[in-house]
């Protein structure tokens, strides 16, 4: 019983944290591409609050996962989870990077720097931001549900 719960908390923070972290990404390109100033001032200054609530998320989600490992007696050096640790890896990545260009248009919003948020709203850095942090959840539930290895 433990397991299971240990288990079912693992997945819905990592949901969680997914939803918080992947969600928001899409509405902040969506308000960007609208090239209004001052949506795009008040929808990207409520971002850090929705990004520290994600990362802690994730740190549950992490320490559910590795309880619901060790609770199931499955090594941590199982070759799908150590897919699943290089996956998250990439993930951290493409959420920071994510945050890098939302802290710029942040930043320029404040100021009103629109010829910033014009080069923001033309560029493809967000999406790849976007693109490169779903694709990557994808793949981190595919090995985490498949669990690919030798039969």
């Amino acid at each position: 019983m433990t397991y299971l719960v240990l288990k079912f908390l693992h997945v819905g923070s990592m949901f969680a944290a997914t939803a918080l972290a992947v969600g928001p990404i899409v509405v902040l390109v969506l308000v960007l591409r609208s090239r209004d100033a001052a949506a795009i001032r008040g929808v990207f200054s409520r971002f850090r609050p929705i990004a520290r609530a994600g990362g802690a998320a994730y740190g549950l989600g992490i320490v559910f996962g590795v309880a619901t490992a060790v609770e199931g007696s499955i090594p941590l050096a199982t070759p799908w989870l150590i897919e699943a640790y290089v996956l998250l890896g990439g993930l951290i990545v493409a959420n920071l990077a994510a945050e890098r260009w939302i802290e710029a248009v942040t930043d320029a919003a404040a100021v009103g720097d629109e010829a910033t948020l014009d080069a923001y709203a033309h560029s493809l850095r967000p999406i790849v931001a976007l693109v490169g942090a779903g694709t990557v959840t994808l793949a981190l539930v595919f090995v985490m549900v498949v669990k690919p290895g030798p039969p």
